[in-house]
């Protein structure tokens, strides 16, 4: 495997790339699948819980995988990361022999604020997914009649008008050509309403577009894997029943995108796999 770093705009934000090279004894799945990762964090920091381990978990079922680190805080300003977003995607289309991916398989999986980008870049990006993934996705950071969120401050300004406050209520920006969308939350959690994520769904059933979602009965916000690995070293965020939403995302991904090819050959037929001893 291949850790690559690439700057992403002048802000300092960074696409690490996770890329599994080729080999004949993998020969049917030569070019995979890719996931792009955003970190949540509030716009304000990315956490390390949900950027490597989701990485290396999506790694393991056979996709290439990707966390891009984007702008946060007052670099943020003038959603900036927005662009990085789609740029990322961009990059990893422009890449797709080098990094042996499949340029119209490639998904976004976001958590919390990242969820707020993976489905923001799905909808309005110059580069759009061709699958969205969102873990307690915080899809509405402002309303038209609401308080002023202090996220939407940070990628409108201080002074954002009702009218700013629509481009980041995602739900309205929902249409019939939007990507497929797996979402995942749990009822219990209070800093992303449950119904900020209802509400995304509903979208898209108004739209007719596929999307499937879980709703966790318990569960705090920022569950991450929902393992002891990415649990804070906290009981509460580890979660064998939560954890299941990182397997389904991978059979829900495999329908999207097909699976990998499979034949029925002998295995002492398949040409170059033993190594010639003599």
């Amino acid at each position: 495997m291949k850790i690559i770093e690439t700057k992403i705009g002048e802000l300092g934000a960074v696409l690490t790339a996770y890329i599994q090279e080729p080999s004949r004894e993998m020969a049917n799945v030569a070019k995979k699948p890719a996931v792009l990762i955003f970190p949540g964090g509030a716009y304000m920091f990315c956490s390390d819980r949900e950027a490597e381990p989701i990485a290396l978990a999506y790694l393991a079922e056979g996709f290439q995988a990707f966390v891009l680190r984007y702008s946060v805080g007052k670099n943020a300003i003038g959603c900036q990361p927005l662009q990085e977003a789609s740029d990322a995607i961009a990059l990893i289309r422009n890449k797709s022999e080098e990094w042996f991916v499949k340029p119209d398989q490639i998904a976004v999986c976001g958590f919390s604020a990242g969820g707020h980008l993976a489905s923001w870049v799905s909808l309005s990006g110059e580069s759009k997914p061709n699958a969205t993934i969102l873990g307690y996705g915080a899809t509405r950071l402002a309303a038209p009649n609401e308080e002023k969120h202090f996220i939407a401050k940070l990628l409108l300004g201080e002074d954002y008008t009702p009218e700013d406050a629509k481009t980041v209520d995602l739900a309205l920006h929902v249409s019939n050509d939007s990507p497929p969308m797996f979402a995942w939350s749990t009822a219990e959690d209070v800093l992303v309403d449950v119904r900020s994520v209802l509400a995304m769904s509903d979208a898209y059933a108004a739209a007719s577009r596929p999307f499937e979602l879980h709703i966790f009965q318990n569960g705090e916000h920022g569950l991450s894997l929902a393992k002891p690995i990415t649990a804070y070293g906290r009981i509460a965020m580890a979660d064998a029943h939560v954890a299941a939403w990182h397997s389904m995302s991978v059979e829900w991904l495999w329908r999207q995108f097909g699976r990998p090819s499979l034949k029925d050959k002998p295995y002492e037929k398949i040409p170059g796999l033993i190594p010639d001893m003599e």
